[in-house]
């Protein structure tokens, strides 16, 4: 087979493949509300003030007038691509399925990089909100176990008239309540169905369990809940990739880690593109644009908050962005 062959858009059953794993062990691909984007930029209309409703009580029957504002969300296709070598034993040998052994590889490396740059705001390009939903999140204080805390930290998102829709949480959380059972003996936790598959849930909602990243503080919260159709994923449908035995692997320094010609290895280029926006949707109890996540630390002694980040700057609707000096500064690294 020749090397060329391997070259191009991934087939759509393979793609195809490959997004079905990154949804499941991607929190943002598995909670975010998805977003199908034909063109690198797509802007969607959301509303700015609420409509008003009166009782009509002129003897003439005139209805109030009242109005509904939009604005523009946008949301901007940005790469995320990963390198991987595979041995040239394994691309000569046609007993052996490519994709059965760099998939799984693939799969991980973009939920990863999807995960930390959506939820935790780490390595995020510059069209990306900063710190991502975890800065975004309202902190909640702990409170006598690790599920009032999980109740409380929903309520959170309620009192903004929000309903949460899913679950985040960190790895090791499990633990904690795994196999946890009411006075009536049934299990609290159980699982649910997205997309064909079973999922665990938290009080009927989706959950996805991931290690989470960039935990620092003595109380990092490790618990995010919210209403994730907020959470906007661009999503383009075309995974692309390239295979080069001849190619180089270098580090951001520019040091080679990887020659294909000298160490018997094909360099596999994979990349794809994604977008993300949080929105801050109007709500009766905030016309002025209601925080759909709060957050909490479920290992804390009740009272304890989770650890602040540092203060980030806000734009005008409140979601934090990057400021021009260094929206430039991550155009220079990426």
């Amino acid at each position: 087979m020749a090397l060329g062959d391997f070259s191009g858009v991934i087939p759509p059953a393979m793609s195809t493949t490959i997004i079905q794993e990154v949804l499941q062990s991607s929190a943002a691909m598995r909670l975010c509300s998805r977003l199908p984007m034909g063109t690198g930029v797509t802007q969607m209309p959301i509303p700015k003030t609420l409509p008003t409703a009166s009782w009509v009580t002129s003897a003439s029957g005139r209805k109030p007038y009242t109005n509904v504002g939009l604005q523009t969300a946008t949301v901007t296709a940005e790469e995320v691509a990963a390198v991987i070598a595979i041995p040239d034993k394994m691309v000569e040998d046609s007993s052996i399925n490519l994709w059965n052994y760099c998939r799984p590889l693939l799969s991980q490396a973009i939920a990863v990089a999807l995960d930390g740059a959506v939820i935790f705001g780490l390595n995020a390009p510059a069209s990306f909100p900063i710190g991502g939903i975890m800065a975004e999140a309202v902190p909640v204080n702990a409170g006598l176990d690790a599920i009032d805390t999980i109740n409380k930290t929903m309520a959170q998102v309620e009192a903004q008239a929000l309903n949460p829709t899913g679950h985040a949480s960190d790895l090791t959380n499990r633990a904690l309540i795994r196999g946890l059972r009411a006075t009536t003996n049934e299990l609290i936790f159980g699982t649910t169905q997205i997309d064909n598959y079973q999922v665990p849930s938290i009080y009927g909602l989706p959950a996805s369990y991931i290690p989470f990243q960039n935990k620092q503080g003595a109380n990092p919260a490790d618990f995010v809940t919210g209403d994730w159709t907020y959470a906007i994923l661009g999503v383009r449908s075309d995974i692309r990739y390239l295979v080069d035995p001849s190619a180089v692997i270098a580090d951001s320094a520019g040091v080679v880690q990887v020659s294909g010609f000298q160490d018997n290895v094909t360099p596999m280029k994979v990349w794809a593109r994604f977008g993300f926006a949080l929105l801050r949707p109007v709500t009766v109890q905030q016309p002025g644009g209601a925080r759909a996540f709060a957050k909490s630390d479920l290992h804390a002694t009740a009272g304890t908050a989770p650890t602040a980040a540092d203060a980030d700057e806000q734009g005008g609707d409140g979601v934090q962005r990057r400021t021009t000096d260094q929206a430039a500064e991550s155009s220079k690294k990426r």
